[in-house]
């Protein structure tokens, strides 16, 4: 992750986003989240805050964790 990406989160989704510390965990929080039907991608800051995701969203999502 990069500072600023670092600085934008709150507590609560920087305890998220460590405790995501294999892929299994990554994708299980993953699972846990509605299909958006956004006509937009999202980046992995937006899927955190808002909590849906396209499957590439997910993709960079899980990349980036």
């Amino acid at each position: 992750m990069t500072k600023e990406f670092e600085a934008r989160l709150t507590p609560s989704e920087r305890q998220l986003l460590d405790g995501l510390n294999s892929p299994a965990k990554i994708q299980a929080f993953l699972n846990t989240l509605p299909y958006s039907d956004d006509k937009f991608y999202c980046c992995p800051l937006r899927v955190l805050q808002g909590r849906k995701a396209h499957c590439f969203d997910g993709a960079l999502f899980a990349a980036m964790a």
